[in-house]
């Protein structure tokens, strides 16, 4: 599928739709120009009801005035929240598309999402439904408190504290959710601001600004992510107003 088919296909299906937050389109952005990536990014974020769809298209580095015949290689879209009439959409892009490869289906591993995969040629399209089927089980008091503790401790390492977030994510409760502020309160934590724009917790916006005001310009990946999930908190906050 070419770049432009697959624009057009985003067009055909969420044509209409708010989009919460001005577009992610990295070759705008003069910072990511010179890094050295084998592919073109771009996300949007399309907002309905209490719903967001965002949309995560990657295609090959080429020269802008080539973008139109680019081959686009990746089409995703993560469906956050509650929309019926965005997941309905979010489905039309698999329409016509033929069985994903093994090894897509096999790259992501057991994160909780719920994926639909096709291909068009060598244009790989999923859905993913990042909102739980039912409600998640709470964890333990003891085991609660002990992985607060861990989050906190200014003796945990980057790496460690990742891993205790991730655990802490099993169990999305209000508990969490002030446990995740809390720690952004004292040390950066990249994977609780990941969670927190997930969940659509707008009182992340003021330490992830503080986050991308610390960051190194060189970081460009971290820099990029940050850049993403600002934009994602913004949608949240469009729809809360």
């Amino acid at each position: 599928m070419k770049l432009h088919e697959a624009r057009a296909r985003l067009e055909d299906c969420f044509g209409g739709v708010e989009e919460g937050a001005p577009r992610l389109h990295e070759p705008d952005d003069a910072r990511f120009a010179s890094r050295p990536h084998a592919v073109w990014l771009e996300y949007r974020w399309y907002v309905q009801a209490r719903g967001l769809a965002e949309v995560y298209l990657k295609w090959e580095r080429v020269s802008p005035e080539r973008f139109s015949d680019a081959e686009a290689t990746v089409l995703r879209v993560h469906l956050m929240g509650a929309s019926s009439e965005l997941a309905e959409r979010a489905r039309r892009m698999l329409v016509g598309g033929g069985p994903a490869s093994d090894r897509l289906r096999g790259l992501f591993g057991d994160d909780g999402a719920r994926r639909e995969q096709v291909a068009f040629g060598r244009t790989h399209v999923t859905l993913e439904h990042w909102e739980p089927a039912g409600p998640r089980p709470l964890l333990e008091e003891a085991e609660f408190e002990a992985l607060k503790r861990a989050l906190w401790s200014p003796d945990t390492t980057p790496a460690e504290r990742q891993a205790v977030v991730q655990e802490l994510a099993r169990e999305r409760s209000p508990r969490v959710v002030e446990a995740l502020l809390g720690v952004l309160e004292h040390h950066p934590s990249l994977m609780s601001l990941r969670v927190l724009s997930e969940w659509g917790e707008v009182r992340a916006q003021a330490p992830l600004q503080r986050a991308l005001a610390a960051v190194h310009p060189d970081n460009l990946a971290e820099l990029w992510v940050l850049l993403s999930l600002d934009r994602r908190l913004r949608a949240w906050a469009r729809m809360a107003r």
